[in-house]
């Protein structure tokens, strides 16, 4: 199905695929393959799926879509095995069930092209299974946004976000022991790395359509708590400062929002509670503020993003 692999890509696609919804597959497919003005490759990562992908997408035929079918161990893990065969000169996730807006990857290209090691981002139209929009993920934030989108200040998917191969290079790969908060973790260390610049134009249609189970809740606790503990092994001259105190505070208010209302476990709730005002009772009320709102989305800290069933 991959056929000719010429000429060398500006942009490569990566989607990994698990347990797909077949047309939500080929609809992302086709949007990715549909985008205008850049020479682009897709490279769909089969994880471990019955049926095949290859078999989802009988009819689909585009040289510029290579199929790679690896165990399954999970999206990080996916990701991983996608890039190694990627060789487009910048990188953009997509998901096997959102839309990627026709211009999208063209416009997020000229933004990556206007300075070096510069990490392009657009907005996110939040929508329904069918494609309703219901909200808009953007923000004016721009330049260092690691510390922002540390303390959840920085709001995007990232499938709106195209990063340059040399830098992705630097920053290593996806994690794969995380699974709810890696993409977090993921965007985290490039932003370390490289300035972001972007505008509110939309590039995702991002569909919301599951519900947490109370694994992937407790998985989304626990990889907040990971993503952080990363992040401070990474600067380990910023543990015991201010920064420590309100990125701790921000977690434990993350963390007795989930149990209060979606563990319905009052006891811990209000236990993560009291160690959040005891961290940083100034900042608390605020993170308590955006925690709620990032709860009632069903969506994960730092980036946005769906819960997953499973590992995949």
């Amino acid at each position: 199905m991959s056929g000719t692999r010429e000429p060398r890509p500006e942009v490569s696609l990566v989607m990994p695929v698990w347990s797909p919804n077949r047309a939500w597959l080929r609809e992302a497919v086709a949007s990715a393959l549909g985008q205008e003005a850049c020479e682009l490759e897709l490279v769909l990562v089969d994880d471990g799926c019955e049926p095949p992908v290859a078999d989802l997408l009988d009819g689909l035929e585009d040289w510029r879509m290579q199929i790679l079918r690896v165990p399954h161990g999970g999206a990080s893990r996916a990701r991983n095995a996608g890039l190694a065969h990627a060789r487009g000169q910048f990188v953009r996730f997509v998901d096997a069930d959102d839309v990627l807006v026709r211009d999208s990857t063209a416009h997020l290209l000229g933004i990556a092209r206007s300075c070096e090691r510069v990490i392009a981002y657009g907005a996110t139209a939040v929508c329904s299974a069918d494609l309703h929009q219901l909200g808009t993920i953007t923000t004016a934030v721009q330049g260092q946004v690691a510390v922002a989108c540390l303390l959840n200040r920085f709001a995007t998917t990232i499938h709106s976000l195209l990063f340059p191969r040399s830098l992705l290079e630097e920053i290593g790969q996806w994690e794969p022991s995380l699974v709810v908060s890696e993409d977090w973790d993921y965007a985290l260390r490039a932003f370390e790395k490289a300035e972001v610049r972007g505008d509110g134009r939309i590039a995702t249609l991002y569909r919301t359509h599951e519900r947490m189970s109370s694994k992937n809740v407790l998985e989304g606790i626990r990889g907040y708590r990971l993503v952080v503990e990363r992040y401070f092994q990474r600067h380990p001259g910023e543990r015991g400062g201010r920064l420590e105190r309100r990125v701790l505070a921000g977690y434990h208010v993350f963390a007795a929002v989930q149990y209060a209302t979606r563990l319905r476990n009052q006891r811990k709730a209000l236990g993560h509670l009291r160690r959040a005002l005891a961290r940083d009772p100034l900042a608390t009320a605020g993170t308590l503020a955006r925690a709620t709102a990032t709860a009632a989305a069903g969506a994960a800290p730092g980036l946005l993003r769906r819960a997953r069933g499973g590992s995949g």
